[in-house]
């Protein structure tokens, strides 16, 4: 009877074990494809912003409405969703992907590229239109470089989540 008991505890703690290693197990395969899903998202919308005239990409992917006249197709603006993931809680527009310039908003909504910005992984400080004077170029400055991130935020399983794509684009 003691044996049978014995073997009755280490049997249920062996199959706890295995149930906890399970649902651990997909609780990490969940948070994968969630990440996975950040870096296609991400991975898409530089290719988009690629396949632009280079002299367009800020005023095409920027916050400011206010500069897209002109281009050769309609602006994607900053924010962009992604299938599959959940926006955060504080997330007021409800979209999970934002394209991220080194630039200040100003008073009257427009956007200014910032050389003088500080952001190591994008390489800042820069000067961007290779004129060797730091300041603020406004969208219809012409640059040489770009630097962009395009991060991707979400509400995960495990808690708020994030995911930074980060590259200096140059005219081909």
């Amino acid at each position: 009877m003691v044996e049978v008991m014995i073997a009755g505890v280490v049997l249920t703690v062996a199959v706890a074990g295995a149930s906890g290693s399970m649902l651990s197990a997909m609780v990490l395969q969940r948070s994968q494809a969630e990440s996975s899903l950040a870096r296609q998202a991400s991975r898409r919308v530089l290719e988009e912003i690629q396949g632009r005239p280079f002299a367009e990409a800020f005023r095409a992917y920027n916050s400011s409405a206010s500069d897209n006249a002109g281009l050769a197709k309609a602006a994607s603006g900053a924010n962009f969703a992604v299938a599959g993931l959940t926006p955060q809680a504080a997330d007021a527009d409800g979209l999970c992907g934002r394209v991220i310039f080194p630039s200040i908003v100003n008073a009257d909504g427009t956007e200014d590229l910032d050389e003088l910005s500080t952001d190591a992984s994008l390489g800042m400080p820069l000067d961007l239109n290779g004129d060797a004077a730091f300041g603020l170029l406004d969208a219809a400055d012409p640059y040489l470089v770009l630097p962009v991130r395009v991060r991707v935020e979400w509400r995960g399983l495990s808690g708020p989540q994030h995911f930074d794509l980060d590259t200096i684009l140059s005219e081909r």
